[in-house]
């Protein structure tokens, strides 16, 4: 979407929006916490600033999509420019406000949800100008960014998804990449088994001859005959790390009621080691597949 119809003066100001929140993506990218928490500080009033700040972008953006969409309207384009810088600028603000205190899956939360609505309104603003600005194309696969063209806000609602604080941050994640994968490994492990047990059972019958070539591909990736004890008593550790995981996600995570710094840091210790019960999970499954022999 070249921006041939619009002046050099008015496309500055587009470049310069862009170089904009190219900076706030890179402070935001960076920022770790305030090592002190500002007074007046809280997550559910960040949360509140960001939804009003989200949809106040949402608006002036859209208007501002609006605008340099053939024929351009230049004079609300720059009226519409400092408008979008102004309220990011605000936006940034709240998250320099966010203490070490409040968490590290809320920060990580925070950062993604506010960083990909930077590099969504930034891909939109170079979009409509010939002199393109460069975002970091590290940050952009940290947050496993993927441009929708014209639909900004699909990005920027993420701003209203921000949770709640560090208890719902910490759940979250440890649905998605803890539990859920423990769940998969383990439906995946189980399965396994039993088109092993199947197959043994086929085989036995003399029944394997008349399985076709597509059948026989279907057979490709199975439990080796030789590792199916191994297998078995595989499982059970797995069943036992799926239970222990479905504890803690509804006991320890979700059960928590109230939040201070010392229940912050042991939500964060608490998906840290989930996250690595998960991967021993992975790695313990997958060296089932290969066949030793």
């Amino acid at each position: 979407m070249a921006g041939s119809d619009i002046g050099d003066e008015t496309q500055k100001l587009l470049y310069a929006l862009a170089v904009t929140l190219r900076t706030f993506l890179g402070h935001v990218n960076d920022f770790a916490g305030c090592d002190d928490a500002h007074e007046g500080f809280s997550a559910a009033s960040f949360k509140a600033a960001a939804n009003d700040l989200g949809a106040t972008i949402d608006k002036e953006v859209t208007f501002l999509m609006i605008a340099c969409k053939p024929p351009a309207r230049e004079p609300e384009i720059q009226t519409l420019c400092p408008k979008v810088s102004a309220a990011f600028f605000h936006l940034v603000q709240q998250v320099d406000r966010i203490p070490k205190s409040a968490g590290h899956e809320y920060l990580v939360a925070v950062r993604r949800a506010v960083c990909r609505s930077l590099i969504a309104a930034a891909a939109l603003a170079n979009s409509f100008i010939d002199d393109k600005v460069e975002i970091e194309q590290a940050i952009m696969a940290k947050l496993h960014y993927m441009p929708i063209s014209g639909v900004f806000w699909e990005h920027c609602k993420t701003l209203s998804q921000i949770p709640a604080d560090n208890r719902a941050a910490a759940a979250l994640v440890w649905t998605s990449l803890v539990g859920s994968l423990v769940n998969d490994a383990a439906d995946e492990l189980h399965e396994s088994l039993e088109s092993a047990a199947s197959n043994t059972a086929a085989e036995h019958d003399g029944s394997d001859a008349n399985l076709s070539d597509d059948s026989m591909d279907e057979l490709d990736g199975e439990i080796p005959a030789a590792r199916i004890g191994d297998a078995r008593k595989i499982e059970k550790l797995v069943l036992a790390a799926k239970h222990t995981c479905d504890k803690v996600g509804l006991r320890c995570i979700r059960g928590c009621t109230s939040l201070d710094d010392e229940r912050t840091i042991w939500l964060d210790r608490l998906v840290e080691l989930g996250k690595t019960v998960q991967a021993a999970v992975d790695s313990l499954v997958a060296t089932l597949f290969m066949d030793e022999s």
